[in-house]
Protein backbone atom coordinates (compact mmCIF):
# COMPACT_ATOMS: atom_id res chain seq x y z
CA UNK A 1 0.00 0.00 0.00
CA UNK A 2 2.66 2.30 0.81
CA UNK A 3 4.04 1.55 -2.44
CA UNK A 4 1.01 2.84 -4.07
CA UNK A 5 0.89 5.68 -2.48
CA UNK A 6 4.00 6.69 -3.85
CA UNK A 7 3.25 5.67 -7.32
CA UNK A 8 3.33 9.77 -9.20
CA UNK A 9 -0.27 8.97 -10.67
CA UNK A 10 0.05 12.54 -12.36
CA UNK A 11 2.53 11.67 -14.48
CA UNK A 12 1.83 8.47 -15.38
CA UNK A 13 -1.87 9.67 -16.46
CA UNK A 14 -0.23 13.08 -18.47
CA UNK A 15 2.16 10.36 -20.24
CA UNK A 16 -0.52 8.22 -21.23
CA UNK A 17 -2.69 10.89 -22.49
CA UNK A 18 0.04 12.58 -24.01
CA UNK A 19 0.66 9.55 -25.84
CA UNK A 20 -2.63 8.90 -27.05
CA UNK A 21 -2.73 12.22 -27.99
CA UNK A 22 -0.20 11.86 -29.91
CA UNK A 23 -1.26 8.74 -31.58
CA UNK A 24 -4.51 10.84 -32.59
CA UNK A 25 -2.11 13.55 -34.66
CA UNK A 26 -0.21 10.82 -36.48
CA UNK A 27 -3.02 9.12 -37.05
CA UNK A 28 -4.59 12.45 -39.17
CA UNK A 29 -1.09 12.82 -40.70
CA UNK A 30 -0.75 9.62 -41.87
CA UNK A 31 -4.60 9.55 -43.56
CA UNK A 32 -3.42 9.10 -46.84
CA UNK A 33 -1.23 6.06 -46.48
CA UNK A 34 -3.48 4.76 -43.84
CA UNK A 35 -6.68 5.19 -46.52
CA UNK A 36 -4.77 3.66 -48.96
CA UNK A 37 -3.57 0.39 -47.14
CA UNK A 38 -7.48 -0.18 -46.06
CA UNK A 39 -8.72 0.22 -49.88
CA UNK A 40 -5.51 -2.13 -51.52
CA UNK A 41 -6.40 -5.47 -50.33
CA UNK A 42 -2.67 -7.15 -50.54
CA UNK A 43 -0.01 -3.61 -49.70
CA UNK A 44 3.29 -6.40 -50.25
CA UNK A 45 2.17 -6.93 -53.53
CA UNK A 46 2.11 -2.82 -54.45
CA UNK A 47 4.92 -2.50 -51.75
CA UNK A 48 6.49 -0.01 -54.14
CA UNK A 49 3.70 2.54 -54.36
CA UNK A 50 3.15 1.89 -50.85
CA UNK A 51 7.00 2.80 -50.01
CA UNK A 52 6.20 6.26 -52.00
CA UNK A 53 3.52 7.35 -50.01
CA UNK A 54 4.96 6.49 -47.06
CA UNK A 55 6.92 9.84 -46.94
CA UNK A 56 4.30 11.58 -46.10
CA UNK A 57 5.43 10.09 -42.74
CA UNK A 58 8.42 11.73 -42.43
CA UNK A 59 6.54 15.43 -41.60
CA UNK A 60 4.65 13.39 -38.92
CA UNK A 61 7.61 11.43 -37.25
CA UNK A 62 9.60 14.67 -37.33
CA UNK A 63 6.91 16.61 -35.48
CA UNK A 64 6.46 13.54 -32.71
CA UNK A 65 10.37 13.42 -31.93
CA UNK A 66 10.30 17.23 -31.44
CA UNK A 67 7.09 17.02 -29.24
CA UNK A 68 9.45 14.12 -27.21
CA UNK A 69 11.40 16.83 -26.73
CA UNK A 70 9.22 18.92 -25.69
CA UNK A 71 7.90 16.58 -23.53
CA UNK A 72 10.98 15.64 -21.65
CA UNK A 73 11.70 19.06 -20.83
CA UNK A 74 8.34 19.77 -19.28
CA UNK A 75 6.40 20.86 -21.86
CA UNK A 76 2.59 19.13 -21.70
CA UNK A 77 1.26 20.62 -24.64
CA UNK A 78 1.96 18.42 -26.75
CA UNK A 79 -0.56 18.88 -29.13
CA UNK A 80 0.74 22.91 -30.43
CA UNK A 81 4.42 21.40 -30.16
CA UNK A 82 3.38 18.87 -32.88
CA UNK A 83 1.53 20.80 -34.99
CA UNK A 84 3.85 23.80 -34.54
CA UNK A 85 7.10 21.17 -35.44
CA UNK A 86 4.85 19.47 -38.11
CA UNK A 87 4.50 22.93 -39.89
CA UNK A 88 8.58 24.17 -39.49
CA UNK A 89 10.11 20.86 -39.95
CA UNK A 90 7.53 20.30 -42.82
CA UNK A 91 9.64 20.98 -46.24
CA UNK A 92 12.87 18.92 -44.51
CA UNK A 93 11.22 16.23 -43.53
CA UNK A 94 9.48 15.72 -46.52
CA UNK A 95 12.97 15.81 -48.46
CA UNK A 96 14.57 13.64 -46.48
CA UNK A 97 11.63 11.21 -46.53
CA UNK A 98 11.22 11.52 -50.21
CA UNK A 99 14.76 10.54 -50.52
CA UNK A 100 14.71 7.92 -48.50
CA UNK A 101 11.87 6.47 -50.21
CA UNK A 102 13.34 6.60 -53.79
CA UNK A 103 16.06 5.00 -52.36
CA UNK A 104 14.41 2.27 -50.89
CA UNK A 105 12.16 1.78 -54.08
CA UNK A 106 15.54 1.51 -56.26
CA UNK A 107 17.11 -0.94 -53.67
CA UNK A 108 13.96 -3.07 -53.13
CA UNK A 109 13.68 -3.52 -56.93
CA UNK A 110 16.82 -4.74 -57.10
CA UNK A 111 16.81 -6.78 -54.31
CA UNK A 112 13.75 -8.97 -55.70
CA UNK A 113 15.33 -8.73 -59.23
CA UNK A 114 18.28 -10.42 -57.53
CA UNK A 115 16.91 -12.82 -55.95
CA UNK A 116 17.30 -15.57 -58.21
CA UNK A 117 19.38 -14.44 -60.42
CA UNK A 118 23.03 -15.01 -60.77
CA UNK A 119 23.67 -11.82 -59.07
CA UNK A 120 22.56 -13.35 -55.97
CA UNK A 121 24.95 -12.84 -54.19
CA UNK A 122 24.43 -8.66 -53.88
CA UNK A 123 20.77 -9.35 -52.04
CA UNK A 124 22.74 -9.19 -48.72
CA UNK A 125 24.35 -6.15 -49.83
CA UNK A 126 21.62 -4.40 -50.83
CA UNK A 127 19.04 -5.34 -47.92
CA UNK A 128 21.78 -3.95 -45.62
CA UNK A 129 21.77 -0.25 -47.73
CA UNK A 130 17.80 -0.21 -47.01
CA UNK A 131 18.38 -0.98 -43.66
CA UNK A 132 20.72 1.79 -43.16
CA UNK A 133 18.87 4.04 -45.36
CA UNK A 134 15.91 3.64 -42.76
CA UNK A 135 17.92 3.94 -39.95
CA UNK A 136 20.79 7.29 -41.04
CA UNK A 137 16.71 9.00 -42.24
CA UNK A 138 15.36 7.93 -38.80
CA UNK A 139 17.92 9.57 -36.98
CA UNK A 140 18.20 12.48 -39.20
CA UNK A 141 14.77 13.24 -37.99
CA UNK A 142 14.97 13.29 -34.80
CA UNK A 143 18.01 15.03 -34.35
CA UNK A 144 17.03 18.17 -36.97
CA UNK A 145 19.79 18.35 -39.08
CA UNK A 146 19.29 20.38 -42.15
CA UNK A 147 18.92 18.75 -45.67
CA UNK A 148 22.11 18.12 -47.31
CA UNK A 149 23.83 15.53 -48.85
CA UNK A 150 27.07 15.63 -46.18
CA UNK A 151 24.24 15.78 -43.39
CA UNK A 152 22.63 12.33 -44.47
CA UNK A 153 25.88 10.64 -45.42
CA UNK A 154 27.02 11.52 -42.18
CA UNK A 155 24.03 10.00 -40.13
CA UNK A 156 24.60 6.77 -42.25
CA UNK A 157 28.20 6.71 -40.81
CA UNK A 158 27.16 6.81 -37.21
CA UNK A 159 24.11 4.64 -38.04
CA UNK A 160 26.87 2.07 -38.72
CA UNK A 161 28.96 3.09 -36.09
CA UNK A 162 25.92 2.37 -33.75
CA UNK A 163 24.76 -0.54 -35.51
CA UNK A 164 23.10 -2.40 -32.41
CA UNK A 165 20.90 1.29 -31.83
CA UNK A 166 20.04 1.06 -35.73
CA UNK A 167 18.98 -2.42 -35.46
CA UNK A 168 17.07 -1.81 -32.36
CA UNK A 169 14.98 0.76 -34.14
CA UNK A 170 14.83 -0.88 -37.12
CA UNK A 171 13.26 -3.85 -34.89
CA UNK A 172 10.73 -1.18 -33.32
CA UNK A 173 9.61 0.23 -36.60
CA UNK A 174 9.63 -3.47 -38.45
CA UNK A 175 7.37 -4.10 -35.24
CA UNK A 176 4.92 -1.25 -35.21
CA UNK A 177 4.47 -1.80 -39.09
CA UNK A 178 3.49 -5.45 -38.84
CA UNK A 179 0.83 -3.84 -35.94
CA UNK A 180 -0.58 -1.53 -38.02
CA UNK A 181 -1.58 -4.01 -41.24
CA UNK A 182 -2.33 -7.26 -38.72
CA UNK A 183 -4.37 -5.41 -35.86
CA UNK A 184 -5.08 -1.80 -37.13
CA UNK A 185 -7.07 -0.54 -34.09
CA UNK A 186 -4.44 -1.71 -31.53
CA UNK A 187 -1.01 -0.48 -34.30
CA UNK A 188 -2.76 3.24 -34.75
CA UNK A 189 -4.28 3.83 -31.39
CA UNK A 190 -1.75 2.40 -28.66
CA UNK A 191 1.73 1.60 -30.48
CA UNK A 192 2.90 4.87 -32.49
CA UNK A 193 3.77 6.95 -29.22
CA UNK A 194 5.61 4.50 -27.60
CA UNK A 195 7.39 2.82 -30.31
CA UNK A 196 8.30 6.44 -31.99
CA UNK A 197 9.76 7.28 -28.30
CA UNK A 198 11.93 3.84 -28.36
CA UNK A 199 13.27 4.93 -31.70
CA UNK A 200 13.69 8.71 -30.53
CA UNK A 201 15.63 7.84 -27.54
CA UNK A 202 17.88 5.46 -29.30
CA UNK A 203 18.32 8.09 -32.65
CA UNK A 204 18.88 10.73 -29.98
CA UNK A 205 21.81 8.64 -28.48
CA UNK A 206 23.34 7.99 -32.27
CA UNK A 207 23.56 11.68 -33.20
CA UNK A 208 22.95 13.77 -30.06
CA UNK A 209 26.69 12.97 -29.08
CA UNK A 210 28.04 14.42 -32.53
CA UNK A 211 25.83 17.37 -33.36
CA UNK A 212 28.84 19.18 -33.25
CA UNK A 213 30.61 17.24 -36.32
CA UNK A 214 27.36 16.45 -38.12
CA UNK A 215 27.47 19.25 -40.79
CA UNK A 216 24.00 21.33 -40.95
CA UNK A 217 22.79 20.18 -37.51
CA UNK A 218 20.57 23.03 -35.84
CA UNK A 219 20.19 21.90 -32.32
CA UNK A 220 17.36 23.93 -30.58
CA UNK A 221 14.48 23.25 -33.28
CA UNK A 222 11.95 22.11 -30.56
CA UNK A 223 13.44 24.45 -28.11
CA UNK A 224 11.89 27.03 -30.38
CA UNK A 225 8.92 25.50 -31.36
CA UNK A 226 8.15 25.10 -27.88
CA UNK A 227 8.48 28.96 -27.46
CA UNK A 228 6.30 29.69 -31.11
CA UNK A 229 3.16 27.40 -29.29
CA UNK A 230 3.52 28.92 -26.26
CA UNK A 231 3.27 32.65 -27.75
CA UNK A 232 -0.14 31.26 -29.59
Amino acid sequence: MRLLARLPYDTVLNTVYAGLKLNLHLIITALPLLLALALGGRPLQAWPFFAGLSALCGPSAAAAFAAFRAFSEGEHRVGRVFWAAYRTSFGRAMGAATVAAALVIVLGVDFQLALGSPFGAVTPLLALLIALVVAATTAFLATGGRLRPSTLLAYAYLSLRYWHLSLANLAVLGTLVAAVVAKPAIGLFLLPAPALYIVWANARHIGGRHEHRVPGVREGIPAQVVSDSAHR
